[in-house]
């Protein structure tokens, strides 16, 4: 009986730890399989998304539009691992191609684009214009996936700037 309850527990515990956190020590692959994983390097350091940020009623969230003229709007809202620190990029895209860089920011009105990254101290670094680049590499609107890579230099009230590279995310949208 010891052993059936051993084994029950272990079991149970193994499955407990499917929905896990990412290790906040590595920078998750480039997937698109909707695995809800995003990261990058900032200043050369690794930061990593939660995978269980939902965003509250009224919140940002992750969302992707595509417009019968062909434009589009992409919208991701990532929530660190370790900390408070936050990356929210807001880009509408005329003519929409999947697989192709478009420097930041994409809208006439440059106060359509948004990427920013937010400390866990609640320091604000907005993007400098023409210093991002994001590629959406699977936007699929049945499944709600959208997969990409970003980066961009983003500089604070100060004018301390940080190095956001290497980005990708593979989410879940609204």
């Amino acid at each position: 009986m010891k052993n059936l309850l051993l084994a029950l527990a272990i079991g149970l515990t193994a499955m407990g730890c499917k929905d896990r956190e990412p290790n906040p020590n590595v920078l998750p692959p480039a997937t698109q399989e909707g695995k809800n994983t995003a990261g990058c390097l900032i200043d050369g350091k690794i930061w990593v998304a939660s995978s269980k940020y939902v965003s509250l009623q009224g919140g940002a969230g992750n969302r992707a539009y595509i417009y019968k003229n062909g434009n589009a709007l992409v919208q991701i809202d990532l929530r660190g691992v370790r900390n408070k620190s936050s990356i929210f990029i807001r880009v509408p895209i005329e003519n929409f191609q999947l697989n192709k860089e478009y420097i930041l920011p994409q809208a006439v009105h440059i106060d359509e684009n948004i990427c920013s990254f937010r400390t866990g101290e609640y320091t604000l670094y907005d993007f400098i214009p023409s210093k991002g680049k994001i590629k959406i590499t699977r936007l699929d609107t049945n499944k709600q996936i959208i997969s990409g890579t970003f980066e961009f230099e983003a500089e604070d009230k100060d004018g301390n700037v940080v190095h956001i590279t290497e980005g990708r995310f593979d989410r879940k949208f609204d």
